[in-house]
């Protein structure tokens, strides 16, 4: 079920108001647990070999580290709603390929707590920062996709030192907020309503915005995609299982700079003009539209497209034969 502009704006006034007479849920100040209290059928805790759990201030995240330890290093970085299952098709094919694979989940996906605070740029970069950290990394290529190509933008804007290659695939951090954003996107970043989401009762308001805007970033391709039901599986069990998935994906919507990481792309264009960047998107993207590849080409110049006609943003999902042998390909170029 889709919300009309009406009836949001009501949901909107509604909760103003109700903001202003109920108490704040007490569980906002507090680390949220991850899948493990609920596990997943379909995105289980052992999805990928080698998996490990990493505690850190912030709370418990899950991480996967498998394939040739003595190949080129790469980390997967996934999007707003998947967690790490997004990239199963890749991964492996990766790992079966001889890269030594690093795939996680973000904070408040999959097995990996939701703690408090703002999910911004800080806080994916600074949990990605840990991660390498605790592996022992110190150079690897970077994939990113959807949210997780924007974290690897900052990421790779920040450390260049550490970045070999960079793929993106459809990334976030240049969408238009006035043509990108749906009207539910636009109203959570209004400042007022920030007290709306903290009451109990707004999950039920945002888990109908999370299954529309899983829905409207379909095509055709993908409603028929067994690899695509799949997914959206994993992604659903999340709503019942993992308590702060909402406060994270709403809190991203409402503090990650999804439409403005335009310094961060020209950072690398400009400081890092021989790094290897491979851009990948589809041409039917609803989410994240394909009319900004030439924007982020003119950032950074040294960037190879490629284009896939009929796609839409699960691109990596509908034609991933093709997407996973174009990112082991220019990976193991050595140009």
């Amino acid at each position: 079920m889709a919300f009309t502009r009406k009836q949001l704006i009501t949901i909107v006034i509604v909760g103003i108001f109700s903001a202003l007479f109920f108490r704040t849920d007490p569980a906002l100040k507090n680390t949220l647990p991850s899948l493990r209290v609920q596990p997943s059928d379909t995105y289980t805790l052992d999805f990928y070999p080698g998996g490990h759990f990493l505690e850190l201030p912030q709370g418990t995240m899950r991480y996967w580290l498998f394939g040739n330890p003595d190949g080129e290093r790469v980390i997967l970085v996934h999007g707003i709603s998947s967690g790490a299952v997004t990239y199963d098709k890749l991964a492996r094919h990766l790992a079966d390929n001889g890269y030594y694979v690093l795939v996680f989940d973000l904070w408040g996906r999959g097995y990996s707590d939701a703690p408090p605070g703002y999910y911004d740029e800080s806080m994916y970069t600074t949990q990605l920062v840990l991660l390498l950290q605790k592996v022992g990394w110190q150079r690897a290529n970077v994939v990113g996709v959807s949210l997780g190509g924007g974290i690897a933008t900052s990421f790779t804007a920040f450390y260049p030192e550490i970045v070999n290659k960079l793929v993106l695939i459809a990334p976030a951090g240049l969408m238009d907020s006035e043509k990108d954003l749906p009207l539910y996107g636009k109203l959570l970043k209004l400042s007022m309503v920030r007290s709306l989401t903290q009451q109990s009762w707004f999950k039920w308001v945002a888990h109908k915005g999370v299954a529309h805007f899983f829905k409207n970033s379909r095509t055709q391709e993908s409603r028929i995609s067994p690899d695509f039901n799949r997914l959206a599986t994993a992604v659903f069990s999340q709503f019942q299982g993992h308590s702060g998935f909402f406060r994270a994906f709403l809190s991203t919507v409402m503090d990650y700079p999804l439409d403005d990481l335009h310094e961060r792309y020209q950072k690398i264009g400009q400081e890092n003009p021989t790094l290897p960047v491979l851009v990948i998107w589809g041409d039917q993207d609803k989410t994240v539209p394909f009319r900004h590849a030439p924007r982020l080409q003119q950032y950074i110049p040294q960037s190879q497209l490629l284009r896939f006609d009929g796609a839409g943003h699960d691109v990596l999902i509908t034609r991933y034969e093709a997407v996973d042998r174009a990112i082991s390909e220019f990976l193991r170029d050595s140009k």
